[in-house]
């Protein structure tokens, strides 16, 4: 099949060519997001949920490359927040786990609780930002450079320094008073 074809065809959701895309491009993402996340088992889960959301999305694509480009930066994005979430979970379990397994009074888990609160309304509010403010607050997060992150997605660095604030001014307005507590949580 041309690409042109291949590239209509995938816009339409016709079965033929979502299962050679599959095919054609699944052990390659699956690679890519197993080195990101250094998990097999959790590298196919993302990229599974990375083809369905492009199938639920009916994102149109001009051409072959946009497909492949989307790919990775959504499955980028993707190995992202499941290493965040595993770190999170992780990181209140453990707190959890020892507050609950020590007697604690039920002041500390409390405390615990409302921390647990704090930082879902974080992610909540970054789970509301367009997928570009998301990946750029995630890899400014991470240490990126700005000359970094725009080469990665594509973009200009001006566009990276404008969808950060915004991302930023977003999260905070969004956060409110929850926004001190999250920062006494994230550095204590």
């Amino acid at each position: 099949m041309d690409t042109d074809r291949f590239i209509e065809s995938v816009n339409k959701k016709r079965e033929s060519a979502w299962r050679e895309m599959y095919r054609k491009y699944y052990p390659a993402m699956c690679n890519y997001a197993s080195k990101i996340v250094k998990d097999d088992a959790s590298a196919e889960d993302i990229v599974q949920d990375c083809f369905i959301k492009i199938w639920d999305s009916g994102t149109q694509f001009p051409d072959v490359p946009s497909l492949v480009g989307y790919l990775y930066r959504t499955i980028y994005t993707r190995a992202l927040n499941s290493i965040r979430d595993k770190g999170i979970a992780q990181a209140l379990y453990e707190k959890w786990g020892d507050a609950v397994l020590d007697g604690q009074d039920d002041e500390v888990i409390l405390e615990l609780a409302v921390e647990e609160d704090v930082v879902n309304k974080f992610y909540e509010a970054i789970d509301k930002l367009s997928e570009q403010q998301r990946q750029v607050l995630f890899m400014s997060m991470e240490g990126a450079k700005v000359k970094d992150i725009a080469e990665q997605l594509g973009i200009s660095e001006n566009s990276v320094k404008t969808q950060k604030k915004r991302a930023y001014a977003f999260v905070r307005n969004e956060l409110g008073e929850s926004l001190a507590m999250l920062i006494f949580i994230l550095f204590s």
